[in-house]
């Protein structure tokens, strides 16, 4: 997690992905290593001083179009007519209607919500320098951003200042070598911040904006938050008002130190022995206040709620290596040995809440304040993870090998040791081989002009997951009001209850992953080219499951399966120079397919909860082997029936299962109308059922692709990245309840069946729920490829301009759009959807919190 980090302090970032590369990190590599470096001064340089800043501002990419009241309306009344029953008595049930009739739009919610041009900035700087025997580099930061949904209403944002320290000192030489070596790098970071309600259909702003019905205004006449219409839908809260009592008083700070001490030696030529000692410590504290209000019969809350929370923890890293290099003639040789520790020493957090106290302003709202005479009241919550700390022990070493830069073998061999397991299955063993050949420096190759370099390399590695909580092998102890002791169920007790099922099997989970790759660089390094080709196989796949409610708890951590990945990576980059203009241009594209081979129960099958896509629809992602993970399992349509000659035709098929169930040539179902959807009967056995579910599509994409450009002429320079995805689909359900039916919708739904012929897509509206939209199934699914022109910046460097100049030596000024346009089929916000009901799901597009597109304006100095 690099979030610490502002993005000015950071000097490079490298990607390891194969299993070789990665492997001597351990558990901490099962997905990758990203390695950052932070910015450090240089020997004998005079202080260089650079100060960066932009400005910019932040407007949602793509509103979604809901129903303005008149639209609204027809449609509601259209329901009605499908059904059979008069239109509604409007004037009767909606205070505004007068309004509404003389050509009042209504509401638009989602208008209310967001914020345009929600500012977005960030001024650093830095200074770095250095001796013949000290380097430092001190780093300030401070970043501030609003939020484009609430930004406005309850000043949701977050905030961060960022403080950094790297220095270096050479204590004692060897000659003109370093013999010791000190060093540190420390970073403090300071944030703050204010969220709206963003998740699942019972937690999400967003949504409420967009189901909630256009009639009402966001204040009465006499400026107070609209209430609930009961006469029209008792159910629909005025969303801004929600909002801001619920979360419009947040007070959310949060810091972490994050830093290292070093210290290296060398005693003789290329022997080197290093010990760093790391460690990240947060402390954080959180106040809300919830005033008394009332907002309609269903909608209210009698008593105001004070809260706060304070959390705090800390986890350090010992590493201790020794490392050797030589060689022999052609043969050169590296071989490290190490031993590292790492512990958690704490991670407590304690919330305390009081109902009741009657505050009136939030400036107040503190549980000190609360009168005496409620003290006992307070309900304490809490958690007190490896309160007596967790830790990882580990033992590692790696040879490398290389014959005249031409052969190169290296072999890792890493050892770790995890309290997340029982003492029978904590050690993990990972082993990991790479080889390579620079065909280019072969004899053969020498005069072949054409060819500047060329790699052929081979890797297979293991690497092991422990990410389950401390000692999630046994049962952590969580603290809350949960408790009913006697008859009286309003009376809620504090107890202590298991926040896990143990298991004393779960062990390691293990990737194991083999990679063949080429690079190869043409015509002096103009054409670049890299191929990879990778297998990885996961097995004993941690996971948590759910378990019956009668075991205490809600999951259990257990080895659950393996799952395999497999693909192919490449990138082709051309640069040129010609003159004083130079450009370049890189594709990469990436394809991979994934697979779950075992889930270790007999149904070969891992559920997800329902009421997901609304309430009242059954689960819709699934784990199951043969499949991707988490595929979306539901009902295939054929259509809609546009007729009745459609609905006399939507029977079921004679066969001799159905003729000995006795439902050849009955209808699927009774109360079949035009308008209705057809469901695919997958094993034509005559009833439309679980068994007909299928594997409808699933949220990982087949392709991942990406294009760079630069160019650059004299000082001026531009640069844009644009990247994609394809072959994914995303499950989309802008609806709460799916027998509320007056909740609002997109424009989408102007192309609904509302007579033969108008849709094959969107069935008929109705006022009353039906398995048209209860039944999980593809029309709620929709295609989510992209190709995004994600950053475009446009640049001039006055540093040519500035060489004569003792006081300044380069100035830069830019213009940068991020998130600018992307080219997709699919209607909603964002293409790429990261929600998903369990750990290992995404892809559920419930009215998320969209991407900003944003123009920002910066400028950098170095002095």
């Amino acid at each position: 997690d690099i979030d610490y980090l502002n993005p000015s302090d950071i000097e490079s970032i490298d990607v390891l992905k194969d299993a070789a590369s990665a492997a001597i990190y351990g558990s901490r590599a099962a997905n990758g290593v990203i390695l950052v470096t932070t910015k450090k001064g240089k020997k004998n340089t005079d202080p260089i001083v650079t100060v960066d800043a932009y400005y910019g501002l932040q407007n949602m990419y793509k509103k979604p179009s809901v129903l303005n009241a008149q639209e609204y309306a027809y449609i509601m009344n259209e329901a009605r007519v499908n059904d059979g029953l008069p239109v509604y008595d409007y004037a009767s049930m909606i205070p505004n209607w007068s309004e509404i009739e003389n050509g009042s739009k209504g509401t638009n919610w989602v208008d209310e919500m967001t914020m345009r041009n929600a500012p977005k900035s960030n001024y650093s700087i830095n200074v770095a320098g250095g001796s013949d025997r000290v380097t430092y580099s001190f780093g300030a930061s401070r970043f501030d951003q609003t939020g484009i949904v609430g930004g406005d209403v309850i000043d949701a944002g977050f905030g961060r200042t960022t403080l950094r320290l790297n220095t270096e000192y050479i204590i004692a030489k060897r000659g003109d070598k370093s013999l010791i070596t000190v060093g540190e790098n420390i970073t403090y970071n300071n944030s703050s911040s204010k969220n709206v309600a963003e998740g699942n259909i019972y937690y999400n702003d967003l949504h409420n904006a967009l189901v909630q019905n256009p009639f009402m205004p966001v204040r009465d006449d006499n400026g107070e938050y609209t209430k609930t219409y009961d006469n029209w839908d008792e159910s629909q809260v005025n969303p801004i008002a929600l909002m801001d009592y619920e979360r419009g008083n947040v007070w959310q700070k949060d810091n972490t130190i994050v830093g290292n001490v070093y210290i290296n030696i060398e005693p003789i030529d290329n022997l080197k022995i290093r010990s760093a000692y790391g460690i990240n410590s947060w402390f954080g504290n959180y106040r809300s206040w919830v005033p008394s209000y009332n907002l309609g019969s269903l909608n209210s809350k009698p008593k105001d709620i004070v809260s706060q929370k304070m959390n705090q923890g800390s986890s350090w890293t010992w590493t201790n290596t020794i490392s050797y290099d030589f060689s022999i003639d052609k043969h050169n040789f590296s071989t490290l040995a190490g031993v590292e520790m790492n512990k958690s020493q704490l991670s407590l957090t304690l919330e305390g809440q009081n109902q009741g106290s009657n505050f009136q302003t939030p400036e107040g709202a503190y549980l000190i304040n609360v009168p005496i005479q409620d003290v006992t009241l307070i309900e304490l919550t809490g958690m007190d993870w490896a309160a007596q700390g967790g830790g990882l022990l580990s033992y590692f070493g790696s040879v490398t090998y290389n014959y005249d830069e031409k052969y190169m073998f290296t072999g890792v061999l890493r050892a770790d040791g995890s309290s997340n397991f029982y003492e029978d299955n904590r050690w993990g063993v990972f082993p990991s081989v790479a080889a390579g050949w620079v065909v280019s420096n072969e004899d053969f190759l020498s005069d072949v002009d054409a060819i500047t370099y060329l790699k052929l390399r081979a890797s297979w590695g293991q690497n092991g997951n422990q990410s389950i909580p401390n000692f999630g092998y046994t049962s952590n102890i969580e603290y809350g009001n949960s408790y009913f002791f006697g008859d009286d169920k309003t009376k809620i007790s504090n107890g202590a209850n298991p926040s896990n099922v143990p298991n004393l099997n779960t062990t390691w989970e293990t990737s194991e992953q083999t990679n063949l790759g080429l690079d190869a660089n043409f015509f002096a390094s103009r054409l670049k080219f890299t191929f990879d080709w990778y297998v990885k196989n996961t097995k004993d796949w941690l996971v948590d499951v759910p378990i019956l409610a009668t075991a205490g708890a809600p999951s259990a951590h257990v080895n659950g399966g393996a799952i395999q990945n497999k693909g192919i990576e490449l990138s082709l980059g051309w640069s040129e120079s010609i003159g004083d203009f130079n450009w370049g241009a890189t594709v990469s594209m990436s394809h991979n397919t994934n697979k779950i081979t075992s889930i270790a129960n007999e149904e070969g099958i891992i559920h997800s909860p329902s009421n997901v896509l609304s309430q009242g629809t059954a689960e819709v992602v699934r784990a199951e082997v043969g499949h991707p993970l988490g595929y979306f399992w539901g009902f295939e349509t054929a259509g809609l029936l546009q007729n009745q000659a459609d609905v006399n035709a939507y029977v079921v098929p004679t066969n001799d299962v159905t003729i000995a169930n006795g439902r050849a040539g009955k209808p699927y179902f009774d109360d079949l109308r035009a308008g209705d959807v057809r469901f695919v009967d997958q094993n034509q056995d005559g009833f439309i059922d679980d068994l007909d579910k299928i594997n409808m599509g699933d949220p990982l994409p087949d392709y991942i692709f990406g294009l760079q450009l630069n160019a650059g002429y004299k000082g001026f320079y531009a640069n844009a990245t644009l990247t994609g995805q394809a072959g994914m689909q995303v499950m989309q359900s802008y609806r709460s309840f799916v027998d509320k039916t007056r909740q609002n919708y997109t424009t989408e739904i102007f192309n609904r069946w509302h007579g033969e012929g108008t849709s094959n897509t969107i069935p008929r509206l109705s006022t009353a729920s039906n398995r048209n939209t209860t039944f999980v199934s593809d029309i709620y699914m929709h295609d989510a490829s992209f190709l995004r022109i994600s950053n475009i910046t446009i640049g001039y460097g006055f540093k040519d301009l500035l060489k004569n100049q003792k006081f300044i030596s380069d100035l830069k000024i830019y213009a940068t759009a991020q998130n600018l346009y992307t080219f997709t089929s699919y209607n909603g916000m964002d293409p790429e959807v990261g929600y998903g009901p369990t750990k290992w799901s995404s892809g559920i597009d419930l009215g998320l919190y969209p991407a900003a597109r944003t123009f920002l304006f910066g400028i950098k100095a170095t002095f």
